[in-house]
């Protein structure tokens, strides 16, 4: 006799977490599960038992007053509470890949890769948002950040849209970000640029941003390279000064090849200045777009409109500016103030 109550049912893995589901999927239909409707449907004694143990050890059902019956948790409760628990669970697992080869390696007499106390490997892209938000939280000097179009930038920035707290920062930090030319396509990129003027932050955006960097005061940097490894697995956080040193220099580079971020009319409007050009509010966004280097896919996205609307208009912005391309009227209207 085996100690694993899943040997009498022969349920293991995958199979074993299909078996459960499709128990759970039961219940709901059933409303309120006991033993004799489960026996109608086909389940034995031992699959039920061994089942409805583990939906009410997942939380998907609950015990009621009668014996052999169960009651079921409303899905809109239990499932997201499960889910939590599991992304939890698989943050935790990915954030310990590094260390657990390091002990295989050992275990097979296989050199162990070099770890350094000022260096932190991050292993998953839930480890680089949480690092991320620790620096924005910890940061009292300055904060530089560069984004390329990486999974990290899309979750965290996603997130943020949502929950501005997420990334609050202490007042008189230096606050400099510069986002990628790539990243202009999603549809939070913009908001995120107005909210950090209105902030009083300096936004750039630079076209081929190589990879994340984040600079926190004079502690510590990050290098996120989810945008190579969709996993953020050899994500890197440093604090050694030589390291420290380089990474800022990456950003000094970086930001020095970026483009200084235009306000549309509507963000200006919001603040309370007024329009600055004799245009509506999308020719002005049309115009703030051209000037940091954005494709007419991305112009159409963002304004909400069809790419050949996007054409003629900028055909007649450049007409009007006297302009002989896109990138030249993107610049005649920064220099007039007009973005």
């Amino acid at each position: 006799m085996t100690d694993d109550p899943r040997g009498e049912t022969g349920l293991h893995g995958i199979a074993f977490d299909d078996f459960v589901y499709r128990m759970c999927v039961t219940c709901i239909r059933l409303g309120t599960a006991d033993r004799r409707s489960l026996r109608e449907r086909g389940y034995s004694d031992a699959e039920i038992d061994l089942g409805t143990a583990e939906l009410l050890a997942r939380g998907f059902l609950e015990h009621t007053e009668e014996e052999d019956t169960w009651g079921v948790v409303p899905p809109r409760e239990s499932f997201p509470q499960y889910l939590e628990v599991m992304e939890q669970r698989t943050a935790l697992a990915r954030a310990s890949v590094y260390e657990l080869d390091n002990q295989w390696r050992r275990a097979v007499g296989r050199e162990a890769l070099a770890t350094l106390p000022d260096l932190d490997v991050l292993s998953s892209v839930p480890e680089v948002i949480e690092r991320i938000v620790e620096m924005h939280r910890s940061a009292r000097r300055r904060l530089w950040w560069a984004l390329d179009a990486s999974v990290v930038t899309r979750e965290l920035l996603e997130r943020a849209a949502d929950d501005e707290r997420l990334l609050a920062l202490a007042e008189g930090v230096d606050v400099r970000l510069v986002l990628d030319t790539s990243v202009l396509a999603e549809p939070w990129a913009l908001d995120r640029l107005e909210r950090a003027d209105a902030h009083g932050y300096a936004a750039r955006v630079g076209n081929g941003v190589p990879f994340g960097v984040l600079v926190c005061d004079d502690e510590s940097v990050l290098v996120d390279i989810s945008a190579h490894d969709p996993d953020g697995y050899g994500s890197l956080a440093l604090r050694r000064e030589p390291a420290r040193q380089a990474v800022t220099r990456l950003f000094e580079a970086i930001w020095a090849l970026s483009t200084p971020f235009g306000l549309t009319s509507r963000a200006l409007d919001a603040r309370g200045e007024g329009p600055v050009a004799p245009l509506d509010d999308r020719d002005t966004k049309v115009l703030a777009l051209l000037s940091i280097g954005a494709s007419d896919k991305v112009i159409a996205r963002q304004i909400g409109a069809s790419v050949r609307t996007v054409e003629r208009r900028i055909r007649y912005l450049m007409d009007h500016l006297g302009a002989a391309t896109r990138f030249q009227a993107g610049v005649q209207a920064v220099r007039r103030g007009w973005v």
